[in-house]
């Protein structure tokens, strides 16, 4: 559940912000992707107090939301379709959409994100994998809210006798992210291939 919804609202952002900031022009666009290429030279551990004070003053401490709405927010999943959308989607396709009336939203779902599809199927591989190995998280501290792969790292770090349990759960655990890369491949392929070329 937070994997698939994490995913879902970081995807989503994501393209919103990348396409007002690669197709929209407003007053400090440059300046604000530049703040957000700067943020990627920080580790997440560098805010790591800024955002318990965040969470706690919110009320979130000890629920899903506490690890659900940071993952909406990511610098990487920004800047990789910012740049897809920049080298992707053509300004005069879009300007003929909007002659023809259509909105930006419109043009933003059934014109720019068709095009940049390969760009987040990446982000959703990715974004799916890094919340689905976070394992446990220090904003959630009631047991029966540990996710899966916190459970596992009990078992792993339990006893050598649970050494079989904790394999065969591992195993588990990892089908489903091998699961969604299997179907997902060539896209990702795609887009390596993609970001590599020049006009």
């Amino acid at each position: 559940f937070i994997s698939i919804v994490g995913t879902f609202g970081n995807v989503m952002l994501s393209s919103l912000a990348a396409y007002a900031l690669a197709k929209i022009k407003f007053p400090g666009r440059v300046f604000l992707f530049n703040i957000i290429v700067y943020s990627l030279m920080f580790h997440s551990t560098v805010t790591g107090l800024t955002n318990f004070i965040i969470i706690s003053s919110l009320g979130w401490m000890d629920t899903y939301l506490a690890i659900i709405i940071p993952a909406f927010c990511t610098t990487m999943g920004l800047y990789l379709m910012k740049q897809f959308m920049e080298t992707s989607v053509p300004d005069s396709v879009l300007e003929s959409a909007r002659l023809d009336g259509a909105s930006e939203m419109r043009i933003l779902w059934t014109i720019a994100m068709p095009m940049v599809k390969p760009a987040w199927l990446t982000l959703t591989i990715f974004a799916f994998k890094d919340l689905w190995n976070s394992g446990t998280s220090s904003y959630i501290y009631s047991e029966q809210l540990k996710t899966f792969n916190y459970a596992i790292n009990q078992l792993i770090t339990g006893s050598i006798s649970r050494a079989g349990v904790s394999g065969a759960a591992m195993v588990i655990m990892m089908i489903v992210p091998i699961a969604v890369f299997v179907i997902s491949q060539s896209n990702v392929i795609e887009t390596m291939s993609t970001s590599g070329m020049k006009d």
